[in-house]
């Protein structure tokens, strides 16, 4: 019996399907950060798809310090229900204000969300946004479900979104907590002067760092430059030395510092 072979194309004899390198690979699924974070952090940027905690004094300008060097890059930046997030303070530090969205949830009268807890509002705002933004900030409500969070976790996944998480992650899984720690102010004369810049220790730590690393910050520093402090070093420490250890998030889902 005949049968009809299948023309295939000729392929030359010296082709060869196009490899991307591991640093293609990797750059591609990192957001960057600012170096000084960079250091910190396992893979030396935000990974795209997953959850990142801020809590501690700072977690607020913690947050902000974490993104500002992707925003700077070109990357869209959505803060959703965080109202204490100043616009003033983002361009401090160096966050183009024209590449944030701020995003609310609706409320009537006397705070009703139309029937609607605020976990369940909270899902559906994150949802729809890591559809059109490739970082958020946001705070996580109590009410917020296992399953929801999981559920809504697989979208910005799915999604390659980053998202920051201000204070208590609640059911979210994050896969690195950045805390902060004896927070200072300083620039204050007796008698005079205002606040310039903040010494703070941040501590990176989670499921994807073995040991935790821990540095000083001027967060921000003089004239809002993210530095550390005397060009000090990043030191990986023990978990009974640890942020996390001698300080838990001091921020709920209805209120944060920074």
């Amino acid at each position: 019996m005949d049968r009809t072979a299948t023309a295939r194309p000729a392929v030359p004899d010296n082709w060869a399907a196009p490899v991307l390198s591991g640093a293609a690979l990797a750059k591609d699924r990192l957001l960057p950060v600012v170096e000084p974070l960079a250091t910190l952090l396992p893979e030396g940027g935000l990974v795209r798809g997953q959850a990142i905690v801020s809590s501690g004094p700072a977690a607020l300008s913690l947050a902000l310090a974490a993104v500002s060097g992707a925003v700077a890059a070109g990357s869209w930046l959505a803060v959703v229900d965080v109202p204490m997030l100043g616009l003033e303070t983002a361009a401090e530090f160096g966050i183009p204000l024209e590449r944030i969205v701020r995003i609310d949830p609706g409320r009537g009268r006397a705070g009703s969300t139309g029937g609607r807890d605020r976990g369940t509002m909270w899902a559906e705002l994150i949802t729809a946004t890591v559809d059109g933004f490739e970082i958020v900030i946001t705070r996580v409500p109590d009410m917020l479900s296992r399953a929801m969070a999981t559920r809504v976790q697989a979208r910005w996944k799915a999604r390659g979104a980053v998202v920051v998480v201000v204070g208590r992650p609640g059911p979210v899984s994050a896969a690195i907590e950045l805390g902060s720690a004896r927070a200072r102010w300083e620039g204050i004369e007796p008698g005079a002067g205002h606040l310039r810049s903040r010494r703070v220790v941040v501590e990176a730590s989670g499921r994807r760092t073995p040991r935790p690393r821990r540095a000083e910050l001027w967060l921000p520093g003089p004239g809002g430059v993210i530095s550390r402090v005397g060009g000090g070093t990043v030191n990986a420490v023990d978990d009974a030395m640890s942020v996390g250890a001698a300080y838990r998030p001091d921020i709920s889902s209805h209120s944060a510092a920074g």
